[in-house]
């Protein structure tokens, strides 16, 4: 194998023309396969970092109430008692942070626009309150009574600035009532992730229950937070079995297991006939089952690039090796007649193609690797690409996974390439292939 491993690199130095556009192919089909890889991998992190900060816990509970058939809220009367069964399965180094959701109208002057709206606790959660980009005021504020942090976006279509009062309208779900409350605008957020136009109103807890007229004690959701550190986690979908367990015996009634976001299971539950407290146990990916497809599309579209790239990468070295072989019949026909056998014909020209394919693949990986490391964070996204890919730069994650899958996959396809006209070789006899020209 040395001497043939020496062969090959003095042939691929002899066509060294031939050899780098080979080998730009590969280290370019490799490069590609890398920044997609990453871009999907970094807007799957984007997507659950924006998730978790807003949106969701990594595991929740939740509740429904109905007071009457016709209504339901989803809120928990009793949301201590609901921690105390709940706390001693929280994993170390995570905690259970009160969190609230509705959806409500924010009117100033004659502008209105609904929005979702989510309330947290700013003393309890201080610490976490920088995931939030300011453009002005101060989240801390929202630990005052009747406040409210409104996104950039809502902010322009009410044409509100820090300091304002804004009215918040609220209509509980099945009924006909309309509450309203007037709170003071005591900070604009940036938009980012999933707090936008859609999602564009941040209050407190005691703000919320308020608006939405529940009594104290009662909370919309418990979630569980890790600070972004979920190695700790382990099978989500056994935790959130265990806390079922748990909350079953303590004698609530919990909803089984669903793939569903709270609010898709408000208007079924509206229908049923039944009064007094239900809960739910969900998953972040429960919570954010309507976003799946970003991540899938992007899925989708890593996997059929790749597919376009390799055949790229096939039909390009298959094409040029091919005609290497032609171009070298006397070459290969002397090598017969010194005594090299067909084996050894068909493992010259297949380690011509794992050298440049291997090559080749590795360079073009470390290139985007590097590249990677370049962008990330350094290119702003345009405002409909940043609730698409869950932040405002462009989110790319190279992983040490997707640079040994990209220089594996162009590697064999270089092998796989080779293959055909490497046999081909082989089969030139030495007489025939003397005589060819």
């Amino acid at each position: 194998m040395p001497p043939l491993f020496g062969m090959a690199l003095r042939n691929l130095f002899a066509h060294r023309e031939r050899a780098l556009l080979l080998f730009a192919v590969a280290a370019g089909a490799s490069a590609v396969l890398v920044l997609t890889m990453a871009l999907s991998a970094g807007v799957a992190s984007a997507q659950r970092a924006a998730i978790t900060t807003l949106l969701s816990g990594e595991l929740n509970v939740g509740g429904y109430f109905k007071v009457h058939p016709d209504s339901i809220a989803p809120v928990m009367g009793d949301a201590g008692r609901v921690r105390q069964v709940v706390a001693p399965l929280v994993p170390t180094g995570c905690l259970l942070r009160e969190r609230g959701r509705g959806r409500a109208t924010a009117g100033l002057g004659r502008q209105r626009f609904a929005s979702y709206l989510t309330s947290l606790d700013p003393v309890a959660e201080r610490d976490g309150l920088g995931a939030f980009r300011l453009v002005d005021g101060g989240l801390d504020a929202l630990a005052r009574p009747r406040t409210v942090a409104l996104s950039a976006t809502v902010a322009e279509i009410l044409q509100a600035a820090k300091g304002d009062q804004v009215t918040l309208y609220a209509e509980p779900v099945g009924t006909l009532r309309r509450n309203a409350l007037d709170v003071e605008v005591v900070a604009i957020l940036e938009n980012a992730g999933l707090f936008g136009g859609s999602a564009g109103l941040l209050v407190s807890n005691g703000t919320l229950r308020e608006l939405e007229g529940y009594r104290p004690g009662s909370a919309s959701v418990l979630q569980l937070a890790c600070g972004g550190d979920t190695s700790r986690l382990g099978d989500l979908d056994a935790l959130g079995g265990q806390w079922r367990e748990a909350l079953r015996k303590a004698g609530f009634e919990v909803l089984p297991a669903e793939r569903q976001a709270y609010g898709d299971k408000l208007v079924p539950m509206l229908r049923e006939g039944w009064r007094g407290q239900r809960l739910d146990v969900s998953t972040w990916e429960d919570e954010s089952s309507f976003l799946s497809f970003v991540t899938d599309g992007l899925g989708a579209l890593t996997v059929l690039l790749g597919l376009i790239v390799l055949a790229v990468v096939i039909v390009g070295l298959f094409t040029a090796l091919s005609v290497a072989v032609r171009e070298r019949t006397r070459e290969i026909g002397t090598l017969r007649a010194m005594g090299m056998q067909r084996p050894s014909v068909v493992a010259l020209f297949m380690l011509e193609g794992l050298l440049l394919g291997l090559v080749g693949s590795a360079t073009g990986a470390a290139a985007a690797v590097a590249l990677c490391s370049l962008l990330h964070g350094a290119v702003a996204l345009p405002g409909p690409l940043v609730s698409f890919f869950f932040s405002t730069t462009l989110p790319l994650e190279p992983g040490v996974g997707a640079v040994v899958l990209a220089v594996g996959l162009v590697t064999a396809s270089a092998c796989l390439a080779a293959l055909v006209p490497a046999f081909r070789a082989a089969s030139l006899s030495p007489r025939s292939a003397m005589e060819a020209l």
